[in-house]
């Protein structure tokens, strides 16, 4: 087999993990439609009902917030496959709790738990994948945790559907929920046997093993002689970065780094203000707002997530020729523009009750997932993967994917009481955040298509480092040495 064949393989083996997320995080959607769900934990008779619901999706989020800091720790003290491994064991746990669940408090407890495996593993996964991705594809191949995270997505939401007509009260929504133990289960039981990164294997000094897997992920044949000039680059500028500081208070204290930190935390913190997953997780409400029967509820629920694989597949063919900030910048704009319709249609059927509004509202929410989709989902992770040098590399993501669970703790908690109270209004406040992110990424962010992870640094203000390597007539290694040059 290939080596290029073995490497893409290895790339949608780890989106188990992806799966997991997309699957965990949306299965909460059409559960909250679910009759049998409401009526067995009273949400259609409490007079907090609101704030249960609010409970249910925050303190998921708030899991999630723990779980990509304890990556911080864990992806670099235990390695990225063992990390990845102990995360989705937990996810497997929560997972089986949340569908046996037997009261309230038990199932806001496992999604807290179940948040924190997802959290660590949105984190890890991108991590592992862009550690192992040659730069000229590693938009593609990184991309690809996207794509599975909205093949997670739908899959929830079609399961949904499905289980809506199963007569079996308890199966109708403990089925769905249990399904969602299988792909971390799968994950667990064969990431070991996957090549750690590299890179994480240099910085540990494990060199021969460090050859091996990246020979194995980044060789364009079976023959190809460059990844060994390829691999003595790599491994002089992580000895180099070694060199440097790499505690986490470096991230805050070290200008460039800081710059890395906010850039990364504010890119997976604009995604979710352009209130996308406040519109999955709460579909079938919004649907039944416009006078939706339960069952058209949720088949719109399922059809317009299934959007979002074929948009991410696309985002992820585009962006290493497009270039990751262009497509953020354009992707929030147009989650403004469908945001913007959407209040105006909504606000025009509460005062008439015409269903064209209802089906025009419909429409621009279809169009805030073509957006969003197509150019940020699959881009905000590519981009936050790849800003951070190799020792500060988790860390770094761990905080960049913070800002994800931080908008959603905060979005998704509130909107219950929010859509009750002020409505259509809500959407105001993603209008303004989306607005104010699409002048920063074109100000403030800077493009690092096609260029190497260890190269990204000057863009931040680092000083270049540049490994000279000489070769014999082979093409093999015979000379390294380290040149920098101060900017």
């Amino acid at each position: 087999m290939q080596p290029a064949t073995v490497r893409f393989l290895i790339i949608l083996f780890v989106t188990f993990g992806s799966v997991t997320y997309g699957y965990s995080a949306s299965i909460i959607a059409t559960t909250l439609g679910q009759p049998s769900f409401l009526s067995y934990f009273e949400l259609d008779t409490r007079p907090d009902a609101a704030n249960i619901t609010g409970a249910m999706n925050g303190l998921f989020q708030a899991g999630g917030l723990f779980g990509t800091l304890s990556c911080i720790w864990t992806a670099d003290y235990f390695g990225r496959r063992m990390a990845l491994c102990i995360n989705a064991v937990i996810t497997v746990i929560g997972g089986a709790l949340q569908a046996g669940s037997v009261s309230n408090s038990m199932f806001i407890v496992m999604r807290f738990i179940t948040g924190w495996g997802i959290g660590a593993l949105v984190t890890l996964v991108p991590l592992y994948q862009s550690e192992i991705s040659p730069p000229k594809i590693r938009g593609l191949l990184v991309g690809m945790h996207g794509v599975l995270i909205c093949v997670g997505y739908t899959s929830a939401s079609w399961v949904g559907v499905a289980f809506y007509f199963v007569n079996a009260s308890g199966a109708q929504w403990r089925i769905p929920l249990a399904i969602q133990c299988i792909f971390p289960l799968v994950l667990a039981g064969g990431v070991m046997f996957l090549p750690e990164s590299p890179r994480w294997l240099i910085d540990h000094d494990r060199v021969e093993e460090a050859f091996k897997a990246f020979h194995a992920t980044h060789a364009e044949s079976s023959t190809d002689k460059s990844s060994e000039i390829e691999f003595e680059k790599l491994r002089q500028q992580i000895r180099m970065e070694e060199n440097e500081p790499k505690a986490f208070k470096d991230l805050w204290l070290r200008p460039s780094l800081r710059k890395r930190c906010i850039v990364g935390f504010l890119t997976l913190f604009a995604a979710q203000g352009s209130a996308t997953l406040v519109i999955n997780n709460y579909g079938p409400s919004l649907y039944a707002s416009l006078g939706f029967s339960t069952v058209m509820q949720l088949i719109l629920q399922g059809a317009w997530i299934s959007v979002c694989p074929f948009g991410n597949l696309f985002n992820s063919l585009v962006v290493d020729r497009t270039g990751r900030t262009r497509l953020l910048a354009a992707g929030l704009a147009g989650c403004v523009i469908a945001l913007i319709g959407e209040c105006v249609t909504v606000s025009i059927f509460q005062k008439t009750g015409d269903q064209k509004m209802a089906a025009a509202a419909v429409f621009f929410l279809f169009l805030h997932i073509g957006f969003f989709s197509s150019t940020t989902d699959a881009t905000s992770y590519i981009y936050a993967a790849e800003i951070f040098p190799t020792p500060l590399r988790a860390k770094g993501l761990a905080i960049s994917v913070s800002g994800l669970f931080s908008a959603t703790i905060a979005f998704l908690m509130a909107a219950p009481v929010a859509f009750e109270q002020i409505g259509w209004k809500y959407y105001i406040l993603f209008i303004v955040i989306t607005t104010i992110m699409v002048v920063v990424i074109l100000v403030y962010f800077p493009e690092t298509k096609q260029r190497s992870l260890e190269d990204i640094g000057v863009l931040f203000g680092d000083p270049p480092h540049i490994p000279h390597v000489e070769e014999d007539e082979k093409g093999g290694v015979v000379h390294v040495e380290e040149k920098s040059d101060d900017v």
